[in-house]
């Protein structure tokens, strides 16, 4: 093979990876691996969920509101890890549902949301739903390695900025 091929070759395989690499990068590829146990972990919460009438998603918003007096939106994003446009387009099924409405805020400018009565009323039907969804996993995981997994989790996404990321202690 001439020099010239040789380096074209060396460049193909630079900017083509093989399969084998592709499949390894698969395998290790922590966004690929968590997304994916992500989809499934909400398709079970979901099909679970249905029988109230939510999604995952829509209960997780409806909890986390249900948690606080109402939020503003730039905190509530914060707290899910969720840019304004996504919340927004999250939130606007449950203002159509009526479980979610605007409330005064402290500062004038920013947006408040909270849960209506008939957001309560969504979220006491679904809870025990989800209770039980919420004990078929911790039996199928077991409680310590879901308390290492949540431990874990949590670190991620306190410290979003992966630069600065750096392995704490795995107790």
């Amino acid at each position: 093979m001439s020099k010239k091929a040789q380096n074209t070759t060396a460049r193909r395989s630079e900017r083509f990876p093989s399969k084998e690499d592709m499949t390894s990068a698969g395998l290790n590829c922590v966004n690929f691996n968590l997304r994916r146990a992500s989809r499934a972990v909400t398709q079970f919460y979901d099909r679970e969920l249905e029988q109230a009438g939510l999604t995952s998603q829509r209960f997780s918003l409806l909890h986390t509101l249900g948690a606080s007096d109402g939020l503003e939106l730039s905190v509530l994003a914060d707290l899910l890890v969720m840019d304004r446009t996504t919340l927004l387009r999250n939130l606007s099924p449950l203002e159509e549902l009526g479980y979610v409405s605007d409330i005064p805020s402290d500062t004038k400018r920013a947006r408040k949301v909270a849960l209506t009565d008939k957001g309560l009323e969504a979220l006491r039907i679904a809870y025990p739903i989800w209770e039980k969804a919420q004990d078929a996993v911790i039996s199928a995981m077991g409680e310590d390695d879901l308390k290492r997994l949540l431990k874990r989790l949590n670190s991620i996404v306190r410290k979003r900025n992966f630069k600065e990321f750096s392995k704490e202690n795995p107790s």
